[in-house]
């Protein structure tokens, strides 16, 4: 799955980041990819540490749901096409 974040506060973006980075690959800087974890679960987690004004989407992949990279290489990723 795909989470997507767009939170305001400095502190409480860097507890979600830290809380996913713990779960998945930061892909970019507010998108991290997560294998393995209830979206329901996962979402509840992150939802207690951010404002009200703040937004997270988590976004399941179906089985043959694929991420698909395209761009410059981060170090620790493999090209999936």
């Amino acid at each position: 799955m795909v989470v997507c974040y767009d939170i305001t506060d400095n502190r409480n973006r860097f507890k979600v980041m830290k809380n996913l980075k713990s779960k998945g690959f930061h892909a970019q800087l507010s998108f991290f990819e997560v294998e393995a974890e209830d979206p329901k679960v996962l979402a509840g987690r992150v939802r207690d540490l951010i404002d009200r004004a703040d937004r997270i989407a988590v976004v399941r992949l179906s089985g043959r749901g694929r991420i698909r990279r395209v761009g410059s290489l981060f170090e620790g990723m493999e090209w999936v096409l």
